[in-house]
């Protein structure tokens, strides 16, 4: 595995009920990797990149009552116990350790909201989406089931480093429709898999290489539903604050009629002795 660059992450995250829905089912998460401090919710948080790293998730939860909410903050702090508990001991884990580590700890999520929906009727069918950017060395392990989304702002223009597991995304890469005709297509919220709704589980991984400068974005379709990628690169290209632009994001998904909830969590690459 290369050297890390000598970077350090600094993050915010910040999640929204919208302006239609009546509880907010989303989750989020970020803190460096093993810290007993790190949690969910509107925050901020900053750590190295060098072993074991940061983690960024956020998680779209569905299901009755308040089951979904249920199932996306186990999705969360499930992958955040899971990830350190299965660091091997005494050295750093291969590039490919790092892949498996990951795609386990978000099996070990589903298996856990399998069996809470198990043993209550009220969460009975409950799941959730669920996008993990575990930033590490000189890169972020990106794992990822549904349709919630990464993306990457470098020198000022913005790249979805996730592809969405939905019916319309299927629909456009065989051909059936155009994207223009998936953004009005009733049907383009349908995921094709989701944490607890099967007991196999094939989660996305990819393996992106960060430097200085960079941003990355994660967040629920609230967002990446209702406001358009140029919109996403013009509010992440300004300068300020993180908390800032993460309440700028939420409030131009508000601006297009909030109709979900809304989560964001916003990371900066810079030198390790910066300040932010």
């Amino acid at each position: 595995m290369a050297d890390s660059p000598p970077l350090r992450v600094f993050a915010a995250g910040r999640t929204s009920t919208g302006r239609v829905r009546p509880n907010n089912e989303d989750n989020l998460w970020l803190g460096r990797v093993g810290d007993p401090e790190a949690r969910g919710g509107d925050r901020e948080a900053s750590g190295g990149t060098p072993f074991p790293g940061f983690l960024l998730a956020v998680a779209d939860g569905m299901g009755g009552a308040k089951a979904g909410e249920v199932a996306s903050r186990l999705a969360v702090e499930t992958v955040a116990e899971e990830i350190p508990r299965r660091l091997p001991a005494g050295r750093t884990p291969t590039a490919r350790e790092l892949a498996e580590i990951g795609i386990a700890a978000v099996r070990a999520a589903n298996d856990r909201i399998r069996a809470d929906s198990a043993r209550d009727i009220a969460r009975e069918g409950m799941g959730t989406t669920l996008t993990v950017a575990w930033i590490v060395h000189g890169a972020v392990e990106l794992f990822q089931v549904g349709d919630s989304r990464a993306y990457l702002l470098r020198r000022g223009h913005l790249k979805q480093l996730t592809k969405d597991q939905s019916l319309v995304s299927k629909l456009v890469d065989d051909g059936l429709l155009t994207e223009e005709e998936a953004e009005r297509l009733p049907a383009r919220h349908i995921i094709l898999q989701a944490l607890g709704s099967e007991e196999e589980l094939e989660p996305k991984h990819d393996s992106v290489p960060v430097e200085d400068g960079d941003k990355l974005l994660l967040c629920t379709d609230g967002l990446s539903g209702l406001v358009k990628p140029a919109t996403l690169e013009s509010i992440l290209k300004r300068e300020g604050p993180l908390e800032d632009q993460c309440k700028r994001l939420v409030d131009a998904a508000e601006a297009e009629g909030g109709t979900d909830n809304i989560t964001v969590l916003l990371a900066r690459l810079g030198p390790a002795l910066t300040s932010r």
